[in-house]
């Protein structure tokens, strides 16, 4: 009886082995038959907003930016979250996570609106910089990171870079 446990056991395992193999191999197809291409990214606006305080340690910088999303793909997707880093004339001031729910048509565009704040012990460390977003200088903005999309393949992580001169 030992013996028929077992046997059972590993042909239960077996059985359990291939039909994850058969998925896993059915979507890796599904997914290059759907050949799904990173959508292209570029900065359609760029709002920072200065708040000076008393104390200066209540004061923050507020960035909006909108981002349009070109959908190379012949299907929608849906933009669920961003995770991003920013840098304002080359310095890095903060990393930020912004969830999303933006539908990208197919082959089309669409916005997404990320919002974030600095705090003034990073305004401190990029003060010249600061200094020229005040004075209305010209300061070049860029975003890295990730964007996750909800497709027909199950959600997918994508680089993501923006570039802008202001």
């Amino acid at each position: 009886m030992n013996r028929t446990l077992r046997l059972g056991t590993l042909l239960a395992l077996t059985c359990l082995a291939a039909t994850l193999m058969l998925v896993l191999s059915g979507c890796a197809a599904a997914m290059s038959a759907l050949d799904i291409q990173n959508p292209r990214y570029s900065f359609r606006d760029i709002r920072p907003r200065v708040d000076v305080a008393i104390p200066l340690t209540a004061s923050r910088i507020d960035f909006d930016f909108a981002i349009d999303v070109d959908n190379p793909n012949r299907f929608g997707l849906r933009l669920d979250e961003v995770d991003f880093n920013l840098f304002v004339n080359g310095n890095r001031i903060l990393d930020s996570v912004s969830q999303q729910n933006v539908q990208i048509p197919a082959n089309g565009i669409g916005t997404v609106h990320l919002r974030t704040s600095v705090g003034y012990d990073s305004i401190r460390t990029i003060w010249s910089q600061v200094a020229d977003v005040i004075s209305g200088r010209r300061a070049n903005y860029e975003i890295r990171g990730n964007a996750y999309y909800n497709t027909p393949a199950g959600r997918l992580q994508f680089p993501m870079t923006v570039y802008s001169s202001r």
